[in-house]
C-alpha cells in the first residue's frame, strides 16, 4: 500500500508512523532552498521512528524546451543528488516539468509515461 502524505513532520506523517506498518518512505522534494529544510526534517523523523527511507525524488526539477532541447532549471538548479548524498539516502531522481506526462495522467494512463528516472527507487521498493 501507498500512502501519499503532506509535506513536513506533522500529525500526518507521525500517526502513520505509529499507526500502519510502514516498511519504507520514498521523499519527494523541489529545487528551492526552504524545500530543502523541511525535507531534512522528514528524513530525520523517519529516522527516528526507525523506516527506511528508500529514495528522494525531486520533482519540477527542470524543463526541457520542445523547441530547442535546451535543459532550463525553472526553480533552480538541481539538488537532488547532493541532497541525498548529504542525509544518506542511497537512490535518488531528478524529474522534469513534463506535459506529456501531465497528459498521460489526466488520460488514466500514467503506465505510458516514461519513468526511466526512477529505475533505481523503483528497485529499492521491489527490493523490500
Amino acid at each position: 500500500m501507498f500512502v501519499d502524505m503532506p509535506p513536513g513532520t506533522g500529525d500526518v506523517p507521525l500517526t502513520v508512523f505509529q499507526s500502519l506498518p510502514v516498511d519504507g518512505v520514498v521523499v519527494v522534494t523541489t529545487p528551492q532552498d526552504l524545500v530543502g529544510m523541511i525535507v531534512e526534517k522528514a528524513v530525520n523523523m523517519a529516522k527516528m521512528m526507525d523506516v527506511r527511507v528508500l529514495g528522494l525524488v525531486e520533482n519540477m526539477a527542470y524543463f526541457v524546451c520542445p523547441d530547442c532541447g535546451a535543459k532550463h532549471f525553472i526553480f533552480g538548479e538541481s539538488r537532488a543528488d547532493a541532497t541525498a548524498a548529504s542525509l544518506g539516502i542511497a537512490s535518488s531522481a531528478s524529474l522534469p516539468l513534463d506535459p506529456a506526462l501531465s497528459r498521460a495522467e489526466d488520460a488514466g494512463e500514467i503506465e505510458k509515461a516514461d519513468t526511466s528516472a526512477l529505475n533505481e527507487i523503483i528497485k529499492a521498493i521491489l527490493s523490500l
